[in-house]
């Protein structure tokens, strides 16, 4: 034996020392060349699409090229980048590679032919119709057969057999890029059996009894299965060199909506009142799983031209959004309930620039969790969360912020006042109830003040009072130092009626395209009762076709032009005639009413 020199011993036992030390990754093997991704951000939006940062590294191999078979099915067009950091990449295919795989599995024989094929070379004793013969399989005439099995055909396939399937199946492989697996399998009618009287060559559909000592009873199947997978390939200028890519695209699947909770307790015999306004980010996730990502929720909803069509590196015919397919009713309703977009179906629900009456307080603090940030910029404000673990399929609420605003009541009555055109009006028909004209339509607003650094996103409120729900609604985009108003219910103790009557008409008043008008003048009259044993701020909203000419108690009066939803049945001309809206806001002392009136002139054709 050979024996090695102390110095020389100790600087091998060091070099293997340092091997063993060392880490290995894939990036140091010198034919790594696929990239081992990981998600390094997403960026979610409110309509359902996210944009996803990828990150990998690779050495590139004699072609000077790594690939990824991480190719997502979904994302937008023009969306899809990939950036070295550093190098320039000549090019990137996205193609598709096919592979064959090939399982052997000893599976139960189902006929006899198969036993003999198992058994070949053994001795056997065979019960025939009319005789007995004892002999050594020596020879199985069949031939190999191979076949593919349908899903619809699983159901008929041996136990067995369908386990080997199961077990030989790509999951992650979609459905349109798997060929069904093939089976092997034997098919043949005769055998020969060998005694002292030589070969004897017998069909197999004769055996009636089949004695072989030791038999064995299965046979070997091989499952052949074919799978096609995306490939994407980027291509350097040269060989054996590390490389880190950014991929980043464009999607759908992931959505955020935010959820706010609005407490008003606490403020009895307060001149200030306060809420207590709590956000939280609800987040869906039907694109794909994300392990220990970092999340950005935006407010905000940036312009994607091409959002629904197909980038062709994706290899997919049509954009995949599996979270359209999984909440349809959800998806339908980000248009025209959760934008940011301003709302006035009902008085003063929208918000507004310039003073308002809680312009002036202080810049409150937000309460965001330590692990949270928050930045703005382009028009867009952006929410920073930790990295969640969330997979394809689950949703996430996360706290975002807990903050005290002031507040203030405000009772709204919206009134619009369909005109009837006298001429075409049949007799009767401007008769109305008078229930009709006494119905309350009046409705207590909160109205917040955003004294924050942060914005409110338009989203779905919970208005509380402690313990007791108030309501829940809708609180629209409110900017900082901005204010909104949130409904939240009809008001019981405070009571609106209307009323209008003519008191002049000039017939032939004006000619207009041929045609003769009457005059019509009419009055307003509305009242309100306050029977709270506390003032309130009411605000009246009155719109009707015409124009008003004059308003008691200060009402502002805003004139535009004609609009159909002013009239029934009318048949003028849309020139002759206005629309009208008068504004009053006033306060009304406990038990006290307030009625003002407005005059109004419109035309109608003779």
């Amino acid at each position: 034996m050979t024996r090695l020199p102390y110095a020389s011993l100790h600087a091998a036992l060091l070099l293997l020392a340092l091997i063993l030390s060392k880490p290995s990754s894939a990036a140091d093997k010198p034919n790594s060349a696929e990239l081992n991704l990981t998600t390094e951000k997403v960026i979610v939006f409110k309509d359902g699409y996210c944009l996803v940062l990828k990150r990998g590294v690779a050495t590139t191999d004699e072609n000077g090229e790594i690939f990824t078979t991480e190719v997502p099915d979904a994302a937008a067009l023009g969306s899809f980048w990939a950036v070295p950091k550093k190098g320039r990449m000549i090019s990137m295919v996205a193609g598709w590679s096919e592979k064959t795989d090939e399982e052997a599995e000893d599976v139960r024989c189902a006929q006899t032919l198969e036993v003999l094929v198992a058994n070949r070379g053994k001795s056997c004793t065979l019960q025939l119709k009319d005789v007995k013969l004892s002999g050594v399989i020596e020879t199985v005439l069949s031939r190999e057969t191979s076949a593919p099995i349908a899903e619809s055909h699983r159901s008929t396939l041996d136990a067995e057999l369908f386990r080997a399937l199961s077990r030989s199946s790509v999951s992650s492989v979609p459905p349109d890029a798997t060929a069904a697996p093939r089976v092997s399998g034997v098919s043949g009618h005769y055998f020969v059996l060998r005694n002292d009287n030589g070969d004897t060559l017998i069909n197999v559909s004769e055996i009636r009894q089949l004695t072989i000592p030791n038999m064995k009873t299965t046979i070997e199947r091989r499952i052949t299965r074919t799978t096609k997978s995306k490939r994407l390939r980027f291509r350097f200028e040269k060989p054996s060199q590390k490389q880190e890519i950014l991929i980043s695209y464009f999607r759908p699947g992931v959505r955020w909506i935010p959820s706010y909770r609005i407490d008003l307790a606490g403020n009895e015999g307060k001149k200030t009142k306060m809420a207590e306004i709590s956000m939280q980010a609800e987040i869906i996730n039907e694109a794909e799983d994300l392990i220990d990502t970092p999340i950005d929720i935006v407010v905000g909803v940036p312009n994607f031209r091409f959002r629904n069509v197909t980038s062709p590196f994706t290899l997919e015919k049509v954009l995949r959004n599996a979270l359209q397919q999984a909440a349809p009713q959800l998806m339908g309703q980000f248009r025209n309930s959760m934008s940011n977009a301003m709302f006035s179906q009902r008085a003063g629900e929208f918000s507004r620039p310039g003073p308002h009456p809680g312009a002036g307080v202080e810049v409150a603090g937000v309460d965001l969790p330590p692990e949270l940030s928050a930045g703005g910029g382009h028009d867009l404000f952006v929410y920073n969360l930790p990295a969640l673990r969330l997979r394809k399929g689950e949703r996430a609420a996360v706290p975002i912020f807990t903050s005290t605003a002031p507040y203030r009541d405000v009772h709204t009555w919206d009134l619009h006042y369909t005109r009837a055109d006298v001429a075409t009006s049949p007799s009767g028909s401007g008769i109305q109830s008078p229930l009709t004209l006494s119905e309350n339509k009046i409705w207590r607003q909160i109205e917040l003040t955003n004294n924050t650094n942060v914005p409110w996103t338009t989203g779905a409120a919970m208005i509380m009072d402690g313990q007791q729900p108030l309501a829940q609604e809708l609180l629209t985009y409110t900017s900082p130092k901005d204010y909104c108003r949130v409904p939240v219910t009809v008001a019981i103790d405070v009571r609106g009626s209307h009323e209008e009557a003519e008191f002049d008409r000039q017939l032939k008043a004006l000619r207009w395209s041929g045609y003769d008008y009457a005059k019509i003048q009419e009055r307003t009259k509305l009242s309100v009762k306050n029977h709270k044993s506390e003032p309130i701020a009411l605000e009246i909203t009155l719109r009707f076709g015409g124009r008003a000419t004059e308003a008691t108690h200060d009402g502002d009066i805003i004139l535009s032009p004609y609009k159909s939803q002013d009239w029934r049945n009318y048949r003028g001309a849309p020139a002759v005639n206005n629309s009208s809206t008068v504004i009053w806001k006033t306060q009304v002392k406990a038990g006290e009413r307030f009625e003002p009136s407005v005059e109004s002139m419109f035309y109608t054709r003779q």
